[in-house]
């Protein structure tokens, strides 16, 4: 067998959500075999997929954008639009502003046993 893999895959199983358009219900998968470039995910035999569509996985908090690469039955491989998640700008401006609230807490603490510290945080 020939592989066509770009990156190397990591084998995972979780649950995903495909999103056709904001009008239509989302579609339930089995996520499976990741890797920087695409999965192979499976689907309900009788689910109706357009070539693009996202995929969220929540588990993650991660949304892709994907296109079908092959489909054999219920096993869909699928290519990454893009190599970021979709949600990592949200999430770093998160993790940023929690990690921000933490650092003002810990020198509140410092500062709050310290009869010489200023009055306020800055």
């Amino acid at each position: 067998m020939i592989e066509r893999r770009q990156t190397a895959r990591r084998r995972v199983c979780l649950g995903g959500r495909i999103r056709i358009a904001a009008f239509l219900p989302e579609i339930d998968c089995v996520v499976r075999d990741v890797s920087l470039g695409g999965a192979r995910i499976g689907v309900p035999v009788e689910a109706t997929l357009t070539d693009c569509f996202d995929l969220f996985i929540p588990c993650r908090n991660e949304t892709r954008r994907a296109f079908v690469t092959w489909r054999t039955g219920a096993t869909i491989g699928i290519g990454f639009a893009e190599t970021r998640a979709a949600s990592e700008p949200a999430a770093l401006a998160r993790r940023l502003a929690d990690s921000e609230a933490e650092v003002t807490r810990l020198r509140a603490a410092l500062l709050g046993g310290n009869d010489l510290a200023p009055a306020g945080v800055h």
